[in-house]
């Protein structure tokens, strides 16, 4: 007969078990000692001051945002100004790759002696504490052999302003924070590879158990989504009909991120986010400038209808759709079904 450990109501025990004191309050920001990895791209100019606002009130050491191009760097190093060599790093990565297959060439090295821990997060995530916040590296003494740390999505997206008073949902899976010394490489958006010789210990520890959660908006605005369905270089299946988009919106067809944002915008918010979304506040002039770039302001009215249209028929037909997060969103990208028909 097979032992079964117990385990928690998040299924994480006993990976997440330690008899060691938490100690004394240091006083210390929530993410002294730890570096940020994230990806930037045009999409994002929006969006990256509030990002860098929310990360850097948290004690964040520095950001390490990785671009494809000359273009996007300058953007970057013009926005930081003359501080942000203090706290800015941009790594250029090969323009030929799709975003994914780029961050995983991001060479680490330089990386492991600049921060205790690092974080990999996207533009649109961020750290949120259902309890009173505390510093990680106060947590993580709890697991002195853990090398990797695992932060759960709380799903919320902010289709309108109202959204961002409501609570989440849980996602379907989260991203990785790292003792820096034991990270080798980025093995994909959602975990760290680690080195050979790292101490033994869990790889991969739970943080959701302890309140701590990564809130994903997705998207930040309707006009985020919009500016996602024609400007990213992602090969998969919410991107599927990327080079068709325009002409989708013009025959009365949503594209699919757009079905799936209207599928999370269905989804009861039953969760904390940990964090004040309303001081999350974005360059809506900006925004403006981008969707410009593809939609003439008639056309974006159009996709915003097809959009309320697409969640109306979603609505009806709740109890036939699949169960997220017991469904991936790739999964979801490839069931939800069309406006028409």
């Amino acid at each position: 007969m097979t032992s079964l450990l117990p385990v928690d109501g998040f299924g994480s025990f006993p990976l997440t078990h330690s008899n060691r004191p938490v100690g004394a309050d240091s006083g210390a920001a929530p993410l002294q000692g730890v570096q940020l990895i994230t990806r930037f791209c045009e999409g994002e100019q929006p969006y990256w001051r509030a990002f860098v606002q929310h990360y850097r009130d948290l004690g964040v050491e520095r950001i390490h945002a990785c671009v494809q191009s000359d273009a996007d760097r300058a953007w970057l190093e013009q926005s930081a100004g003359l501080e942000g060599s203090r706290w800015l790093q941009v790594h250029r990565l090969c323009a030929e790759l799709t975003p994914d297959q780029a961050l995983r060439e991001l060479d680490l090295t330089p990386l492991r002696n600049q921060a205790p821990f690092t974080l990999l997060v996207d533009c649109d995530e961020y750290l949120g504490f259902q309890r009173s916040p505390f510093g990680l590296a106060q947590l993580f003494d709890l697991y002195p052999t853990g090398s990797q740390w695992y932060l759960p999505w709380l799903m919320r997206p902010l289709v309108s302003p109202v959204d961002a008073g409501e609570g989440g949902f849980w996602g379907h899976v989260g991203k990785p924070i790292v003792r820096s010394s034991r990270m080798a490489a980025i093995s994909h958006d959602h975990c760290f590879a680690l080195l050979p010789d790292a101490v033994e210990g869990p790889t991969s520890i739970p943080l959701g158990v302890h309140g701590l959660v990564l809130v994903h908006f997705w998207g930040r605005s309707a006009r985020d989504c919009l500016i996602k369905v024609f400007c990213n270089r992602f090969e998969d299946a919410k991107s599927a009909d990327r080079d068709q988009a325009l002409t989708l919106i013009r025959q009365g067809e949503l594209p699919i991120r757009l079905r799936l944002l209207a599928y999370l915008d269905l989804q009861e918010g039953y969760l904390p986010l940990g964090l004040d979304a309303e001081r999350c506040v974005f360059d809506q002039t900006l925004e403006e400038t981008l969707v410009r770039r593809w939609l003439s302001a008639d056309e974006e009215q159009c996709a915003l209808d097809l959009f309320q249209r697409y969640r109306a028929k979603l609505e009806l037909l709740r109890a036939e759709l699949p169960c997220y997060p017991a469904v991936s969103l790739l999964e979801l990208a490839t069931l939800l079904p069309p406006l028409k028909g």
